[in-house]
């Protein structure tokens, strides 16, 4: 099966917090956007989404609509 750019980038995004564990958010967000490899925009957004994900600061989006038996 052939990986996706997520899946590539997420086990490498963790080895680079792990290895600066310690450092505040803002040092560790400077070294994760220095070291991404990525040429293109959406492997660049898809990087910057697993950081912030790894790092906590993203929730990864619902597709149900909490109010959806109200629309109805």
């Amino acid at each position: 099966m052939k990986q996706t750019w997520r899946q590539l980038y997420a086990p490498i995004i963790a080895e680079i917090i792990e290895e600066n564990a310690g450092k505040d958010v803002k040092e560790l967000k400077k070294i994760l956007r220095e070291a991404n490899p990525g040429q293109y925009g959406h492997m660049k957004k898809t990087w910057a989404n697993e950081c912030m994900r790894q790092l906590g600061l993203s929730k990864k989006k619902s597709t149900i609509n909490k109010n959806q038996s109200k629309l109805w």
